[in-house]
């Protein structure tokens, strides 16, 4: 289990802009991980006091980004999301109280010289399956100091 601390360390995301409150176990090719960021009033994906649900996205891709600093895939280049693909909204927004804690999955679906392809599924503390879809990290190449 890491604790918001240990996220910290190894993603990019810094302070309000971490949305992941921990990480329940990891594989070479799963990561779960689970938040109450979404419930915070100063969560800075709100708008007009609203957590719409497609913020369910970066949830998701800075979840594949812990995945992705905890198996080393890639070695320390950093990395941006490029394409987001076949998302299934199934709620109108993230900052419902009913839905406790969120529980993120990300699966790494595909590993390529430049990148990765990462599936994803967010549900709520009960298990109810909010949004689906896949996501393609595309990495920054290294370069050489000379």
């Amino acid at each position: 289990m890491l604790n918001r601390n240990a996220i910290l360390a190894l993603i990019p995301h810094q302070g309000a802009s971490c949305l992941l409150d921990g990480c329940s176990s990891w594989t070479e090719h799963v990561l779960d991980a689970v938040t109450q960021r979404h419930l915070d009033p100063a969560c800075p994906l709100r708008h007009d006091g609203r957590l719409g649900a497609v913020t369910v996205a970066e949830f998701a891709m800075q979840a594949a980004a812990l995945h992705g600093a905890l198996t080393d895939g890639k070695g320390s280049a950093p990395g941006y999301l490029a394409a987001l693909r076949s998302m299934d909204l199934r709620c109108d927004r993230l900052d419902d109280p009913g839905l406790g804690a969120l529980r993120i999955r990300v699966t790494q679906d595909c590993a390529m010289a430049d990148g990765f392809i990462y599936g994803f599924t967010v549900s709520s503390e009960a298990g109810i399956t909010l949004a689906t879809g896949s996501g393609t990290v595309m990495l920054q190449p290294m370069t050489e100091t000379v």
